[in-house]
């Protein structure tokens, strides 16, 4: 197991921003933002308004470097693979035998017999067993069993939510549409999710399979830990 390096004092901060001009929404449009906080406050976006409160510039760097959608065509096709598909896909594939196996190695030599050359889900499930192992040794928060079973879908969702809102803003998608979405999200998370702190963590575990970098890890247990108060 990788020895890991204990930090004590936490130097950065995740800002949470309130739109302070944000008009009163119905209950079913706010438990739709409600999915993306995670992703809302990690691009320090407002949380609780359509309104992400970025410049065009960074709506249009959000769209090429983090949504990977430059162009129109490619907007109208990301929605489509995070709703079918996502990462919950290899994720559903190899936690049963991430849970089932006592150590890393032996999920790596089981994942490589069982499904010859997709490096990919071994590298996701190296960097999830790290990172779980990681957050034990911190307790803040506690993975439980559970928490793995339920899986990864507010992690697509929340990135759903997430670039909506920032379509929207730069003006590839119109409110309409942006709000289907969003329900959409909702809608999905509700079928595994029932509280903020499993859609949270469910964000938080699908952030973390696709970096093995601990200052990424960091960065998000701050943005989970600074959603607290809206957890209650």
């Amino acid at each position: 197991m990788r020895a890991w390096d204990m930090r004590n004092e936490r130097t950065e901060e995740v800002r949470v921003n309130l739109n302070p001009l944000n008009l009163i929404l119905a209950a079913k449009k706010r438990q739709g933002l409600r999915i993306g906080y995670m992703e809302s406050a990690s691009k320090g976006f407002y949380l609780n308004s359509m309104e992400t409160g970025k410049g065009r510039e960074s709506l249009c760097d959000l769209l090429t470097d983090h949504y990977h959608c430059p162009s129109v065509a490619q907007v109208a096709n990301f929605p489509g693979f995070l709703i079918n598909e996502g990462d919950r896909v290899s994720y559903q594939i190899m936690v049963p035998h991430l849970l089932a196996t006592e150590n890393i190695e032996e999920f790596e030599r089981i994942i490589q017999q069982r499904f010859f050359g997709i490096q990919r889900f071994v590298q996701q499930g190296k960097n999830l067993y790290n990172f779980v192992k990681y957050a034990e040794q911190r307790r803040d928060p506690i993975i439980w069993y559970n928490d793995i079973e339920r899986g990864i879908a507010a992690w697509d969702m929340g990135q759903l939510t997430g670039f909506a809102r920032v379509a929207l803003e730069y003006g590839y998608i119109d409110k309409e549409q942006a709000w289907t979405y969003i329900e959409q999200a909702a809608s999905i998370c509700a079928e595994t999710l029932r509280t903020p702190e499993e859609i949270d963590k469910s964000y938080l575990l699908g952030k973390a399979m696709k970096s093995d970098n601990i200052d990424d890890w960091d960065r998000m247990l701050l943005t989970y830990a600074s959603l607290s108060k809206y957890r209650k």
